[in-house]
């Protein structure tokens, strides 16, 4: 069964001073695990660092 899960990631555009502010996006899945490498290969975009990952 898919459930829910929130990724919460930043992203930082290099020509800019300040940091990013932290976004947020879902993402569904059957595990903790599966949601962690979906959203690991989410970010592979340079300049995307993920922060956490929550079940909704």
């Amino acid at each position: 069964m898919l459930r829910p899960y929130i990724v919460y990631y930043k992203y930082k555009i290099p020509t800019e001073k300040t940091q990013g502010a932290v976004k947020q996006y879902r993402v569904y899945a059957t595990s903790l695990e599966e949601a962690r490498r979906l959203a690991s290969r989410h970010a592979n975009y340079p300049h995307v660092e993920v922060l956490n990952v929550k079940a909704a």
